[in-house]
């Protein structure tokens, strides 16, 4: 399994000197404000991995100096504020976590390693990945009040590219097949006939591969929109039809030309149309033409990542090993519970068969909302996860300032070894509540709908621990035996003749069951209820002096004891 080590963009959009992200192959959650660079990032991976299917041409480009009367040169993303002597480049190493290899790919106007067909890392890893942003996922639903949502431009720009079939995407099956005609006269007409005839089959067989895939997403969309969004119940379920295909007439105009891509888009249309579940008078469906103009946003944004996540559940990813899936703000129009259902989904948080497949990517969340950040860390584990902070000073034109962004036990070190003792009791009650708030809701269903103080989370766990333990012991002892036969496990029932074998040999298992649990109750207790209870102690002890002004000093050993203490929870209280 391959994953990404390190990130080095220099000069290429927001950043400017060479900013590096040293994940050692971790997931990245990374929190900045709107300019902060974080779609920078977003487009810096997503420029690298395209460059697999360019020229070297098609990728220099976006590395010219910017020259207003050149049009050559208004694609480029080079950093506008920085010496245009200055090099610009997007650099990713790559590690197989089995071999410890490592592999570096760069972009940039002079150095293009990315679409060597002797080293095709990149271009599995594009095909196998995904790039999902709130801009991409509005692409569903931009059409006016009066327009049937057209899917065409979307299938086209951000999931045909992703298809493979045999060495080449299926955009560049569709084009290569549909940019040549057949032989004409200078008059236009057809030379020959039969050459018509195989053509028309070749554009009939095209469109049936279409709508056969469009078939298999709209299935794999309506089942992951039932069981992921709305528990299992039949709410919303989408069509997804090629209603106007490719023809015979239409392909001479040459659909993929310079300035045809509103003519392309007006010739080719895949229709989404919606239905609504309602259950008075009589339950029926609700068909729902122009979903732009009915449905809200929150709805919308449902759909699109559904039909997002069914393309992508179409692809051959299975021995796929690299992979990575980014998501940019791809959640604003949702509220919070809305967005947690579907970070649920990415995480695969309740461990369901059918998502596995998430498990996999390598994760990249980029968001702007704080709270929603802290959401996210408090539930991902710093072991596979890393996380930053991008911050921009929005009166001058410096580049963005990134910085790690620890979680409340790093802080809390990081205190300690400063002797800020005040700053480190206060992160490790931080700490506290995000170790318990994980353990209380895994998978993350209760957020912000109520309120506890540690105090009350740290008796809710040892009850909940408790209660495990109740439903353990009544699993283990209620045994499918007699009661006058059970009786006798106090005798020395070995040696009673009149006691069958196999009666015997249930009442040997039932006693080994007892002194296993007996053995593992006292085990599992010394390491959990006396967690909660070293945690009780640390909270009286530390916490509280560190968050009030008392008399109690705060002496470095019992600090030092306390941080020890939160590592064996968080390492602990789950296992």
């Amino acid at each position: 399994m391959k994953r990404i080590k390190e990130i080095k963009i220099k000069n290429f959009k927001a950043f400017q000197e060479e900013q590096s992200f040293d994940i050692k192959g971790k997931n990245i959650l990374v929190y900045g404000n709107n300019g902060s660079g974080k779609s920078s990032l977003f487009w810096a991976l997503y420029t690298l991995l395209q460059s697999s299917t360019k020229s070297d041409d098609s990728v220099r480009k976006y590395f010219k100096k910017y020259i207003p009367s050149d049009t050559s040169t208004h694609q480029t993303l080079k950093n506008i504020f920085i010496d245009n002597l200055e090099n610009s480049y997007i650099k990713l190493t790559s590690i197989d976590k089995e071999t410890g290899k490592e592999d570096t790919y760069t972009i940039s106007h002079d150095i293009i390693n990315t679409n060597n067909n002797d080293d095709t890392i990149i271009q599995e890893l594009n095909l196998a990945s995904d790039f999902i942003n709130y801009k991409l996922l509005h692409n569903f639903y931009r059409a006016s009040h009066k327009q049937e949502t057209n899917l065409w431009p979307v299938f086209e720009h951000d999931i045909f590219p992703f298809l493979t079939e045999g060495t080449q995407n299926w955009l560049e099956d569709i084009i290569m097949g549909r940019t040549t005609d057949v032989p004409r006269t200078p008059k236009g007409a057809v030379v020959s006939r039969d050459k018509k005839e195989r053509f028309i089959q070749e554009i009939k067989a095209l469109n049936d591969k279409i709508q056969n895939l469009l078939t298999e997403i709209q299935i794999n969309a309506n089942t992951f929109i039932k069981n992921h969004f709305f528990e299992g119940k039949e709410v919303i379920r989408i069509a997804i039809d090629f209603n106007k295909k490719f023809k015979f007439d239409n392909v001479r105009y040459d659909l993929w030309g310079d300035k045809q891509e509103g003519y392309r888009h007006d010739q080719l249309h895949i229709k989404l149309s919606v239905e609504v579940k309602e259950e008075k008078p009589i339950p029926h469906w609700n068909k729902i033409e122009r979903v732009q103009s009915f449905l809200n946003e929150a709805q919308l944004t449902r759909i699109a990542i559904s039909i997002r996540i069914g393309a992508l559940m179409t692809r051959p990813l299975a021995e796929a090993k690299f992979k990575i899936l980014v998501l940019d703000d791809m959640l604003i129009s949702l509220d919070l519970s809305n967005r947690m259902d579907v970070v649920r989904i990415f995480l695969n948080k309740e461990n369901k068969p059918e998502l596995k497949f998430f498990n996999d990517f390598q994760k990249i969340i980029l968001t702007h909302d704080k709270g929603f950040f802290n959401l996210i860390r408090r539930n991902t584990d710093e072991e596979e996860w890393v996380y930053y902070n991008f911050a921009k000073d929005e009166s001058n034109n410096s580049a963005p300032k990134v910085k790690e962004d620890l979680t409340s036990l790093q802080k809390a070190v990081k205190n300690f070894q400063e002797e800020e003792f005040e700053n480190c009791g206060n992160e490790l009650r931080k700490e506290a509540e995000a170790i318990l708030t994980s353990f209380l809701d895994p998978k993350m269903k209760k957020m912000n709908k109520e309120f506890k103080s540690l105090n009350e989370k740290l008796e809710t766990a040892f009850n909940v621990i408790s209660k495990q333990r109740f439903q353990k012991f009544n699993q283990v002892f209620i045994p499918d035996i007699e009661i006058s036969k059970l009786r006798k496990i106090k005798t020395n029932y070995q040696l009673d003749p009149d006691f069958e074998e196999y009666d015997r040999i249930k009442l040997d298992n039932l006693k080994n069951r007892l002194f296993d649990f007996l053995l593992e109750f006292n085990e599992q207790r010394n390491r959990k209820e006396l967690l909660i209870k070293d945690t009780k102690e640390i909270l009286d002890r530390v916490m509280n002096a560190a968050s009030h002004h008392t008399e109690n000093p705060l002496y470095s050993t019992e600090l030092k004891q306390a941080i020890e203490g939160i590592k064996n929870l968080k390492e602990n209280i789950n296992t």
